[in-house]
């Protein structure tokens, strides 16, 4: 019992330092387009159902959700990525601005169009409302692309820790971020990777927080629920990619921290594994976990605390974010009792 508590006071003590932190996010900016109906009747034109309209919400997914955790949990966020000059770019500009980040480094381009993906989710009048489809309307930004890190240095140094959220469409590209290693280097701080289709060409970052299909993808390597199978893979990735640690999650199986030289650490899943929608919920997980790290919190405190943010966040319909009111909650109710 006296473990339990003094690990919920040091968590606490962590959240309560959240207020103020300055992060840096650099990535692909993705607006998530929520288009709600009531089911009908099946068509008679098709073999497909008939939805009535209710409405259509566009909130910030991607690099620019990471960013919305942040700014939830009282942060200081400077967002460094790219749009198009249409509609949905200047939405995510203003949606993020409006919460106070700094969205000088967010740069638009007329030849690209900003990703967008539009989650059409019904339901009967007395039922729950589900998704049903997902349409993607991707775009790369091909040989345009961000200012290089030199030019970014300035800004970045007075970070306290930066996240790279890479979706694969040009934001980042693993092999420039060579001179960003260096910023973080000499300044000290985090610098945490997520990135869905490319995370073995990250190398030398502080850490990364691949899924478990994400893995198994960049090892060719099917891991399942084999926990120790999964300890080797991840250790082969550190000492290959020069990782200082590897933050896996696993859906209902919670999640697994593997650093260099410690024991591997399993956390189960906080709350219940009856999820209502995982939309975006790595964006909180990375979010949560680089700020702790950030307020000098040990990695498995920051993984722990991460995994009380996915917990919650799953819980929510849509692109959700979580408040430190909600994880302040979260950690009393779970290590009090």
């Amino acid at each position: 019992m006296t473990d339990r508590l003094e690990l919920r006071d040091r968590l606490l003590r962590v959240v309560d330092s959240f207020e103020g932190r300055r992060l840096a996010v650099i990535g692909d900016l993705i607006a998530d387009q929520f288009l709600y109906g009531q089911t009908m009747r099946v068509s008679r034109e098709a073999p497909v159902l008939v939805l009535q309209y209710r409405e259509l919400i566009r909130v910030p997914g991607g690099a620019a959700n990471a960013a919305n955790n942040l700014l939830d949990l009282d942060c200081r966020v400077r967002v460094f990525g790219a749009v198009g000059s249409d509609s949905a770019g200047r939405d995510l500009i203003s949606s993020l601005a409006k919460k106070g980040a700094d969205v000088r480094h967010i740069v638009p381009f007329d030849s690209y169009s900003t990703p967008i993906k539009t989650r059409i989710v019904a339901g009967a009048h007395h039922s729950a409302p589900h998704q049903i489809v997902r349409v993607d309307r991707e775009s790369r930004l091909g040989s345009q692309s961000l200012p290089p890190w030199a030019r970014m240095a300035r800004p970045l140094r007075r970070m306290q820790g930066i996240i790279i959220s890479d979706y694969g469409m040009g934001s980042v590209v693993p092999s420039s971020i060579q001179e960003l290693r260096k910023i973080v280097r000499e300044a000290d701080i985090p610098l945490v990777v997520d990135s869905r289709f490319r995370m073995s060409e990250f190398h030398g970052v502080t850490s990364m927080t691949p899924n478990i299909t994400e893995l198994e993808a960049a090892t060719g390597i099917s891991i399942g629920a084999d926990q120790q199978l999964l300890n080797k893979v991840a250790r082969r990735v550190l000492r290959k990619q020069n990782l200082g640690s590897l933050l896996v999650t696993q859906g209902r199986f919670g999640m697994t921290l593997v650093e260099r030289r410690h024991k591997y650490v399993h956390i189960p899943i906080y709350g219940s594994d009856e999820v209502a929608d995982v939309t975006g919920a790595g964006d909180t997980v990375i979010a949560v976990f680089t700020l702790a790290l950030a307020c000098g919190a040990p990695t498995e405190e920051a993984a722990r605390l991460a995994n009380y943010a996915g917990g919650i966040v799953v819980m929510k319909r849509g692109t959700a974010t979580v408040s430190r009111g909600e994880l302040f909650t979260a950690v009393r109710q779970d290590l009090s009792g």
